[in-house]
């Protein structure tokens, strides 16, 4: 489904993704953990082109993401960030509204029906007319997430969609991103949650200074890790 060879990235003479390659096959979830600073996210924007990489491809379904196809590609993964990025103008369902109306070409009725489905899929179906900043941060995400879905896409990219939320909320974000795992969603997450990431993932990467320092079953990534980098940075968080 998304296949990634060979990915650089610089910022000035920092080197934020060196030669990262990885593959997620249909209806597979992977997680992308390491330390802030270890180029997981920069791996997600250059995968959806939000930033232009340096060298390197990126396939979705086969196919090299190039400028001319760019627009149909990123119809194919939809991006969950972690400060949501919600129309704060606009209700929760002309936020999730817009982008099938307006690119897609959907219907009102159409795109109206479908963001109701998913209001009630993320156990939100009693906020459609309710403006974002009445809204908690759990909320938010959880609008965010049913606004990707909107769009109908075969992968969705979480970039670390939690790490903005009050403790207590993070649960309810969680419990949404599990239920998309078990309905066989294409996903890659960019996490700090470890517990979360080995329930849910077929393979995790650990990342670090922009390299790919060990990659494997969640089993093997966080019980039997072979790196000593990994094993210091799993058991900081599993105790």
């Amino acid at each position: 489904m998304i296949e990634v060879k060979d990915l650089c990235k610089n910022f000035g003479t920092l080197k934020a993704v060196d030669h990262v390659s990885l593959k997620v096959e249909d209806g597979q979830v992977l997680s992308l953990i390491g330390s802030s600073g270890s180029g997981k996210s920069t791996v997600l924007r250059c995968i959806n082109h939000l930033e232009e990489p340096d060298g390197g491809e990126v396939f979705i379904d086969g196919v090299p993401v190039t400028e001319e196809n760019l627009r149909d590609m990123r119809q194919k993964t939809a991006m969950v960030f972690q400060n949501f990025n919600l129309f704060n103008h606009m209700t929760v369902m002309n936020n999730i509204t817009a982008a099938p109306v307006h690119v897609r070409g959907l219907s009102k009725e159409e795109a109206e029906k479908k963001a109701g489905e998913l209001l009630d899929l993320v156990g939100l179906s009693d906020k459609a007319d309710v403006y974002p900043g009445k809204l908690s941060g759990g909320q938010k995400q959880r609008v965010a997430i049913a606004r990707a879905l909107a769009m109908e896409p075969e992968a969705i990219l979480f970039d670390e969609p939690t790490s903005a939320l009050d403790p207590e909320m993070v649960g309810e974000v969680l419990e949404v991103i599990k239920k998309l795992a078990q309905s066989g969603m294409t996903m890659i997450i960019v996490t700090h949650e470890m517990g979360f990431a080995k329930e849910v993932s077929d393979n995790v990467i650990f990342m670090t200074d922009g390299k790919i320092i060990e990659e494997g079953s969640p089993e093997k990534i966080f019980e039997n890790p072979e790196n000593e980098r990994t094993r210091a940075f799993v058991s900081s968080f599993l105790k």
